[in-house]
This record gives structure tokens, sequence and C-alpha cells, in this order.
């Protein structure tokens, strides 16, 4: 690409795709639970605000 002020420049990439995931059964139960919980601990001020209006 174009070199600019000692900078290469890189092309887009193309976007990732999500994959399809089975998620029934016990271990799609985990990963359901984990990525709720990832969630829940990010968010945790938002949510505590939220729920205090």
């Amino acid at each position: 690409m174009k070199n600019t002020y000692g900078l290469t420049l890189k092309g887009k990439r193309e976007p990732v795709r999500p994959v399809k995931m089975d998620l029934s059964g016990q271990a799609g139960s985990r990963v359901v639970m984990a990525a709720a919980k990832r969630v829940m601990t990010t968010h945790a001020k938002v949510i505590k605000a939220l729920a205090s209006r």
C-alpha cells in the first residue's frame, strides 16, 4: 500500500464470519453460562446503575 510519513498502510481485511456452534447439552450450557458471566462482570457498574433507577 501507500507509504506515508514512514508508515506503511495495510489494506482492510475481510470481516470474520461467526461460526455456528451447537449449544445443546452440558458443554453448550457451560459456554452460555461463561458468556453470561463475562458480560455481567464487564458491565457490572452499568447494570447496577440501571437497577437503581
